[in-house]
Formats: structure tokens, C-alpha cells, sequence
């Protein structure tokens, strides 16, 4: 059986670039909520009230409380992934591999944030889009789960769709995908119907616009300049260029600099190898499904320096969390 978790709260505009950080990357919507804001249904129907939620912590790529101190979730949405407005790469973890002076370049390489084109674009239009419902948008959070951890990735944010409007009619998620505004980008949480739905949003249009029309392929190419502005103003006309998929821009840019920093001497490949993302092919997981499609990784799809499939053509293992109370007591009930 599949439950569904429904949260009720608002968002508020502020938060979007050039006036505050968040942008139209699936992991800055943070939305307000109370203790009678999220309700879960195991049958998909009869609605109950649940806080299972506040004070609760994730245990994944590191501890968070999954609802803040100012009573807000951080909400990745599903099935998309827009261009980087602002990335740093991760930071080296200690080793006796990694010298003092070579962690020092590398922090000073990895200093600027990084960003893609078309991110500041895509970002103030979905703040617009979102600007037709109020200053204050009303929303409805939900996401497919049996478990209350099944909702929470391993940065501890809430994997779900946004709905906004009347009758909460319109799904942030599907638009941003059928406008052309973000990629597809599929995970194994994700049910069979749900990632069809991306793929009939995306035929829409032909995968013919805005960001689709500057997908790009080759990994070697990397514009250092490129870099977080925090203030703005958006510029479109110079908003435009090649577009990696985000999540493989994202390791490009470890990559280099890690590269420049001295600390890893294979290329990407090497690189994607060293640190792989597991995955498997979308076709693959609609027809076997995750337990018994093919098992694959990103350097697969590597031939030179060119990424040889496009975001919709793979799906990526989902990295839950634990989801514990405030004594380390793993919740595994609503």
C-alpha cells in the first residue's frame, strides 16, 4: 500500500533571488508550517493529523532538524533539478592523503560560488509564476510514502511536489518541467505514474526551449568566471549558454577543483568512478523496476569528455535518511 503525506503551508516570495538566496534548484523551496500542517494517509484517502515530524532529526550526510527553529521545511522538489544559481563543492574531508597546503588551494579555488546559465532566468520566473497567487503563496506539500523517513533525503529536506492555486490545481513541479525551466531528474523513490508525468510534461513542448535548447554534453568545457551574483540584476540577454546536467555540472566542479588543488590527478572519468552515483536507466526501471533493473553509474555514460544521454534517460538510488527524536530513537511510525 502507498500512503500519502499532505503539508499545508505557505511560502513566502522574499526568499527568491536577487531579494534572498533561494532559486528554482530542487533543494531551496522552504515553506512555513505549523503543528497541524502535515497529515498522513496510509491508504491515500482517509487523512490524519501527524507532528511526528517536529522535533524530529535526520542522520544522513549529516544531523538536521528536519523542521527549523522558525517552524519552516526545506522542500526538494521531485523530479526536477534546475541550473545551479549558487554551488560550492563539497568540502575534503580529512585524510593523511590531503596536505595542509593543498587543502588551503583547495579552499580557495572552491571560495566562489559557482552557477550555471540560465539559473537567475529560471529563478525569477518561477518567483513570478508564484507571485500570481499572493505575497504569501498558500501550498500544499505531498509526496508518496508508506514510512516517515521515505519523504526525507540525506540532506535532510522533504523530497516532494508543490501545488499552489485554487484548489491547489497547480503543480510547481510539473510547470517548472513543462516550461522548460528545469530537467527532469528521476529518483527511485519516485512511483512508476510520477515519472511518466515528467516525461508527458517535457513532450509538451518538444524538449525544444529555454534550457533544452542549450543542454550540453561535453564535461570539458568550464567557465571559472561564472559565479554567484547575490544581488543581481537579472540580466537574460547574458543569462543564456550551455547547460550541463546539474547534477553532473555539480561533479564536474568538485572535480576541478579538486584538479587544481592538486588533490586528485586521474580525469573525470577517474573521478566519477572514484565517486560513483548508482543509477539505473529509466526505460530499465519502468519496466523491472529498482530491485531488478540493471545497476549502473554515471561513468557508464561517459565516452571522451561527452555525457552521452540526456537527464530523462536515467534514474539515481535515492540516499534517505534516518529519522530519529531528539533522544536517537529511530521514528518508524506516524
Amino acid at each position: 500500500m502507498v500512503g500519502v503525506l499532505r503539508v499545508l503551508g505557505t511560502i513566502d516570495l522574499a526568499q527568491f533571488w536577487p531579494d534572498g538566496e533561494a532559486d528554482a534548484d530542487t533543494s531551496k523551496v522552504k515553506v512555513n508550517v505549523n503543528r497541524s500542517s502535515f497529515s498522513f494517509a496510509p491508504d491515500g484517502k482517509k487523512f490524519k493529523k501527524t507532528d511526528v515530524y517536529f522535533g524530529a532529526f535526520s542522520q544522513g550526510a549529516s544531523k538536521k532538524q528536519v523542521v527549523d527553529n522558525q517552524d519552516r521545511i526545506t522542500v526538494r522538489l521531485q523530479g526536477i533539478d534546475a541550473p545551479e544559481l549558487h554551488y560550492r563543492a563539497a568540502a575534503l574531508r580529512r585524510s593523511d592523503a590531503v596536505s595542509d597546503a593543498k587543502r588551503e588551494k583547495f579552499n580557495l579555488e572552491n571560495k566562489p560560488q559557482r552557477r550555471q546559465y540560465w539559473a537567475e532566468t529560471a529563478t525569477v520566473a518561477l518567483a513570478a509564476k508564484l507571485s500570481g497567487f499572493g505575497p504569501t503563496v498558500k501550498c500544499q506539500v505531498t509526496s508518496f510514502i508508506d514510512q516517515p523517513f521515505e519523504v526525507i533525503d540525506t540532506y535532510g529536506r522533504f523530497v516532494a511536489n508543490i501545488r499552489v492555486g485554487a484548489g491547489y490545481k497547480t503543480d510547481v513541479n510539473l510547470w517548472l518541467a513543462e516550461e522548460g525551466w528545469a530537467y527532469p531528474t528521476f529518483y527511485s523513490s519516485m512511483k512508476a505514474t510520477e515519472i511518466e508525468a515528467y516525461l508527458k510534461a517535457i513532450a509538451k513542448h518538444g524538449r525544444k526551449r529555454r534550457i533544452w535548447k542549450d543542454y550540453w554534453l561535453d564535461t570539458s568545457k568550464f567557465d571559472p568566471k561564472l559565479v554567484y551574483r547575490p544581488l543581481g540584476p537579472i540580466d537574460e540577454a547574458k543569462d543564456k549558454g550551455k547547460v550541463l546536467m546539474p547534477k553532473l555540472f555539480r561533479r564536474q566542479l568538485s572535480f576541478r577543483m579538486q584538479k587544481k588543488a592538486g588533490v586528485f590527478s586521474g580525469n573525470f572519468i577517474d573521478y566519477l568512478k572514484a565517486n560513483q552515483d548508482s543509477c539505473f536507466k529509466t526505460d530499465d526501471f519502468l519496466k523491472q523496476g529498482k530491485d531488478v533493473a540493471p545497476v549502473h553509474s554515471l561513468h557508464d555514460f561517459m565516452k571522451g569528455t561527452k555525457f552521452t544521454v540526456q537527464p530523462q534517460d536515467i534514474v539515481f538510488r535515492e540516499k534517505y535518511s534516518n529519522l530519529v527524536d531528539a533522544g536517537g530513537n529511530r521514528i518508524e511510525a506516524f
